[in-house]
């Protein structure tokens, strides 16, 4: 329903029933009831209870029900429930119940009453939609069918009959209606004006409280195990919300209670109404609040002591508007409870909603409220307080998280999925916008001039593009909203804005495959530990290929039928039907996945865990899966066939559910078929933006349509394969699309993008790096390695270029060269089928006497480096630079250089300082002495120099290296340090590469940057090794190592220090953080969070300047205000490596080594000293001591 019928609907509503409105339930206004109506009766008793067959199946929870149980004590059962001592007091019931009010009740004395009947007549049924209608606005299709209808009328609390204390005076009369429609059934809770005259009943001698609520029972967990299921309550262990049940409401009808509780064929989750005002108290100006606590219990929580337990404000709308700040509002009072009441003029916008939240099955202790009291702070942590932002046109569900891996409990729907960051910084869970309205994010900041006053003060949110646009892709441009920011990839490009990849793209997953999967009826587990999972997609035609590694042959064969356990990779890249989205296109490729399958006819379980992570800085997507349960065997040489199937994808906002039936075909080598068949149900939770109104999926429901699908197991190489190819599009018939872009029958190229016209039209066009006419699609900048291994490489019948399953292997005998990741040839090359390996240079030929035999690899060393220059003049590749503070940063295989002008860089004058072809420039270094500067190459290996003022590119060390990557100078003692990520080693030398000696070979693993502090002899270097990344510290001499960091840290790239106020500081690709610390006093701070991928970082006075890989720009962050100041793009966009300061004059310090401090050869610096130490190499004349 649109927000404008929605409002005209409320209008009419109000406007026809103004005396209906505006009071409390009556005893006449509940559904009719008594021999008059045709009721039957419950035989009298403390603890009576009649079976009842249904004339259509109630559905509760996930289950349906053709029967139900009714019983004096205030409740109705779908099960037959024990003697009462096994559940009053003692909820949750281990039966399914719904409690109208439960307690010890009687209707023995002849006064109380329990009428039942089921009725269909249409004033029943109207009746019961009308309810409906009211706590649900946004539903359409309100058709009930059925009701069932129960009253408890006079009921008395057991042994209080004669007693003369004025309880046995006291009756309690309520109502509940049982609703079924045709996919769905609601209960109405009806508490009239006066009808509960007493709240609490004698059990086991003490008093308890009544209790409303449902209860799911014990349900089936997993391997055949039984647990607690969900106990949703709609009262809490305080007598005022027992009082409230008549006074408050949920479907804008005070006393009046409804509930959707159950659906199919998905359930969420107990869903309550959504209006919790009635409109008589429209001309409130300042609305109460007041308190209505929905609880959810598992097993886990049913033991919660009482005090435990939260109450979570409703802010009630005053005239049905819900209103917003605007940032110089200014409210000169405090509303008791802490809930502000916002306003804002939309006067054709009308949004009325609950605010409080239903709950599903979950794992926390409680369900916590939209809408929670704000902090008391001066500053409140916008990572925690929640603002209302209602929306009655969404799905009404609730943040569950399964407690169990079983179908019914689904994952969070505004999940923090995996190990990923969130991508927007906005409160959580994150809460839909009302379509064209315009609030905005407060910050509440306290003025206390004046001892007597105290006002709020609305001051607009910082969530805005000025300082986020970071956090989008390089890709993507960033839209400000009314209350935040989101990210739009760009025309050409799709994903989520944090994440957008080109059109018509391949792309590539790897991942991992953890878990213990049973196989048939064997009682012992097949482990699954870090299985390499790599799959590639073609984009433009949904063909997605998976493949797992080292599967033995006892589960191999029977993994076979579980083709979607790559499918929801399918999913992610499905060819898009006009108007539709496949799966990246809304989640950017980080998203949760938790899947159960159920085959038949052996009832066999088994649940599927997928995160998935987003893309990394190899451009690669990433997954981890976890397998858990049983799979049917399949005997090994048993072939397996799937049909072609469809499945329908439910979107929410951040929630998608998926359920389909597949049927496979298993063929045995002697030609025997079975065909067998299982159930797949599945939950997908993401992260959207909420702001802008594109966040939301164009169409609520969709269809995966999957064709093509094989499967093989491989047992030669202990691999099993899947693929497939996958359409999302509609739900309904009608003619398919013919155009060949949306079919896959185009013949474009893998790298090329297809691009449909009129009719039967369409036009290839190359992605970006490609050329050709997008039939075939080449790199125009291929290297001679590339073109060597392709020519080397049968062409590929099918599939991929990258992952085909029919491409044959080389033949044996046939060498196929291995290239790096940047297109150059290894140093080491071998040839597998004979066991051999020899040494190359840069062209890819044998470097004589280098070949070595089985089991044995050469060390290689690149032996080719820049050539010595001829001649004195400068160099035409090395450009000088004018004078003053400049940013060096590297960019492949050139150095740029960025004047700045204080802290700003001057971009405009942004040129290269010098070009290196083919080569990949990562560490760049500074010496402020002979302003010179230094770098590592890695695909020489090599290290160099150059002067700013022009000249020759110096070569300084090309031996013995294999990936040097940091590169740090002390420019007091000229010494110069370096780390190598594949010789795992710490090294130094003098600055012209003479007297080399290794500081460290030991406990390093990803050794990256590294810094130097002069004036304290310190080092300083950082270790990525993602089983245990740190920061460590020790004297030039080696002396004194120590760990300085190793809590909190993902993968720590870059690394600096700043003389003047002697902070090391750190950026981090793994926790997206900049952070710094006093290495004296350990003092930890962070800086920024919620960056991208970092690689390196350089301090220049109070600004930190750092590159980042997925942005491809260099960013600047004040370290004071702890904000991101601006970026710098460069022309070509390609990675950016180190990055480094020229300051006009060295910083002033000094150190024992100035004068090399009489040392023969190197004189090492270290705290409060010096040492001298001999190089690796050394002669007999050097002599090692410490002063």
């Amino acid at each position: 329903m649109s927000p404008g019928s929605r409002s005209c609907w409320w209008v009419c509503w109000f406007l026809l029933s103004p005396v209906l409105l505006s009071r409390a339930l009556e005893l006449e206004e509940l559904f009719q009831f008594g021999e008059e109506a045709g009721d039957l009766q419950l035989p009298p008793g403390s603890d009576s209870t009649v079976e009842l067959p249904l004339n259509r199946s109630v559905l509760f929870f996930s289950e349906e029900s053709s029967r139900v149980h009714i019983n004096t004590n205030g409740f109705v059962a779908l099960a037959k429930p024990p003697a009462q001592q096994e559940y009053l007091g003692k909820m949750p019931s281990g039966f399914k119940m719904i409690a109208a009010l439960l307690g010890d009740l009687d209707n023995s004395d002849g006064h109380g009453k329990v009428y039942y009947r089921q009725d269909s007549s249409p004033d029943v049924l109207n009746q019961a939609a009308g309810h409906i209608r009211r706590a649900f606005p946004s539903d359409e299709g309100v058709e009930p069918t059925n009701a069932l209808i129960v009253t408890w009328e006079s009921m008395a609390a057991w042994g209080t009959s004669g007693r003369g204390d004025g309880l046995d005076a006291k009756r309690n009369t309520f109502q509940l209606a049982l609703v079924s429609m045709e996919s769905s059934s609601y209960a109405i809770l009806l508490y009239p004006r006066d009808g509960l005259q007493f709240f609490s009943t004698s059990v086991e001698g003490e008093s308890k409280l009544l209790e409303a609520g449902f209860s799911e029972g014990i349900v089936s967990g997993w391997f055949w195990n039984t647990q607690q299921g969900t106990y949703f309550r709609t009262t809490t262990d305080d007598e005022i919300s027992i009082r409230e049940l008549t006074k408050k409401t949920n479907s804008a009808r005070n006393g009046v209670w409804v509930y959707e509780i159950g659906a199919t064929p998905i359930f969420i989750g107990i869903a309550p109404g959504m209006v919790t005002r009635s409109p008589e108290d429209n001309d409130a100006t300042v609305p109460p609040t007041s308190s209505i606590t929905y609880e959810t219990f598992t097993s886990k929580t049913t033991e919660a002591a009482p005090e435990e337990k939260e109450e979570f404000p409703t802010v009630f709308p005053s005239e049905y508007h819900l209103r917003y700040p605007e940032a110089e509002n200014v409210t000169p009072q405090h509303n008791i409870s802490g809930t502000e009441e916002p306003e804002n003029e939309e006067p054709d916008q009308e949004y009325t909603e609950s605010e409080t939240v239903a709950p599903t099955s979950t794992n926390t202790e409680r369900v916590h409220s939209r809408y929670p009291d704000p902090p008391e702070t001066r500053y409140p942590d916008e990572t925690k307080t929640r603002y209302p932002i209602p929306e009655t046109s969404q799905p009404r569900y609730t943040n569950p998280e399964p407690s169990q891996p079983r179908y019914s409990p689904f994952a969070p729907r505004y999940p923090n999925p995996d190990p990923v960051e969130p991508r927007y910084t906005n409160p959580k869970p994150v809460e839909p916008v009302p379509p064209h309205s315009r609030p905005q994010h407060p910050q509440i900041v306290v003025i206390d001039e004046d001892e007597d006053l105290n006002v709020n003060v609305f001051a607009y949110n910082l969530e805005t593009c000025a300082n986020n646009r970071h956090k989008c892709s390089a890709f993507a441009d960033c839209r400000d909203y009314s209350q935040g920011y989101c990210c739009h990839c760009r025309p050409g490009f799709y994903g989520n804005g944090r994440d957008c990849v080109a059109e018509g793209k391949p792309q590539r997953m790897n991942g991992k495959v953890n878990g213990r999967v049973f196989v048939g009826n064997s009682p012992s587990a097949v482990e699954f530990g870090n299985n390499d999972l790599h799959s590639y997609v073609v984009a433009n035609d949904g063909r997605a290929y998976v493949a797992i590694s080292n599967i033995n042959g006892t589960a191999g064969p029977s993994l076979q039928p579980l083709s979607s356990l790559g499918g929801v990779i399918g999913w992610a890249f499905a060819l898009e039907q006009p108007g539709y989205q496949n799966g990246f296109s809304l989640t950017g490729g980080v998203f949760s996945r938790q899947a159960e399958v159920i085959f038949q006819p052996g009832n066999e379980r088994l649940s599927i865990k997928q995160h998935f992570k987003g893309i990394d800085e190899h451009d690669h997507l990433v997954v981890s899966t976890e397998l858990e349960g049983r799979l049917p065997a399949i005997p090994l040489g048993y072939s397996v066939q799937i049909n072609p199937y469809k499945e329908i994808y439910q979107y929410d906002r951040n929630l998608i559910t998926s359920s389909s039936n597949r049927d496979y075909v298993i063929t045995s080598p002697d030609g025997d078929v079975q065909t067998r068949n299982y159930q797949w149900r599945q939950t997908i939770t993401f992260q959207s933006c909420p702001h802008g109104e594109t966040s939301r999926p164009a169409q609520s429901t969709q269809q995966l349509s999957v064709d093509q699908i094989f499967v093989m197991f491989d047992a030669d190489n202990n691999l099993i394969r899947y693929a497939m190819s996958n359409k999302i599009g509609s739900v309904h018939s009608g003619p398919p699309e013919q155009n060949p872009c949306f079919t896959g029958r185009h013949g474009c190229d893998i790298n090329a993008v297809c691009r449909p016209g009129e009719d039967l039209q369409f036009s290839c066009e190359c992605v970006t790096g490609f050329a050709g006419d997008g039939h075939y699609c080449h790199e125009p900048e291929q290297t001679q390695c590339e073109r060597h291994r392709q020519n080397s490489q049968p062409a590929p019948s099918s599939g991929s270029g990258f992952f085909s399953f029919f491409r044959p292997r080389p033949a044996v005998g046939q060498y196929v060269p291995q290239c790096d990741e940047h297109g150059a040839y290894k140093p080491t090359q071998c040839h597998q089928s004979i066991g051999q390996c020899w040494c190359v240079d840069a062209n890819g030929q044998e470097i004589p006497n280098t070949r070595t035999g089985p089991g044995s690899t050469p060390l290689c060393i690149d032996q080719t480096v820049t050539p010595l220059p001829i001649g004195p003049t400068p160099r035409p590749d090395v450009h000088p630079i004018a004078p003053g503070t400049h940013l060096l940063f590297a960019q492949s295989g050139k150095i740029e250089h960025l004047p700045l002008d204080g802290y700003r860089m001057k971009k405009e004058e942004a040129k290269p300082l010098l070009h290196i072809p083919d080569r990949v420039v990562i560490g760049v270094a500074y010496d402020c002495m002979e302003k010179m500067v230094y770098w590592t190459d890695i695909t020489g290996p090599a290290i160099s120099k150059a002067r700013l003022s022009g000249g020759d590119i110096i070569p300084v060390i090309t031996k013995e290296l294999q990936s040097p990557e940091g590169i740090a100078i002390d420019h007091i003692s000229r010494l110069l340090f370096w780390t190598d990520s594949m010789r795992d080693t710490i090294e130094v030398s003098k600055l012209d590469g003479s007297h080399r000696r290794v500081l460290f070979d030991t406990d390093l693993v990803n050794p990256r940057p590294i810094v130097t502090n002069p004036a304290y002899g310190r080092l300083y270097w950082a270790d990525w090794n993602r089983d245990g990344p740190k920061i460590e510290m020790s004297n030039m001499d080696g002396t004194e190592r120590t760990v300085l960091v190793k809590d909190d840290l993902g993968l720590p790239n870059g690394l600096t220090f700043n003389p003047g106020d002697q902070q090391l500081c750190w950026a981090d690709a793994g926790t997206r953080k900049v952070e710094c610390m006093d290495p004296h006093r350990r003092l930890r701070r962070q800086i920024a969070e919620g960056i991208q991928y970092p690689f390196a970082l350089v301090s220049f006075g109070r600004t930190l300047y750092y590159t980042d890989w997925r942005r491809e720009a260099v960013v600047a962050v004040d370290r004071q205000s702890e904000r991101e100041t601006e970026e710098f793009l460069p022309q070509k966009r390609s990675r950016v490596y180190g990055i480094t300061t020229t300051p006009t004059q060295c910083p002033q310090a000094y150190n024992y080594c100035s004068n090399n401090a009489g040392c023969s050869h190197l004189c090492l610096p270290r705290l409060g000293g010096f040492t001298c130490r001999c190089p690796d190499a050394a002669d007999g004349r050097c002599e090692e001591r410490n002063p």
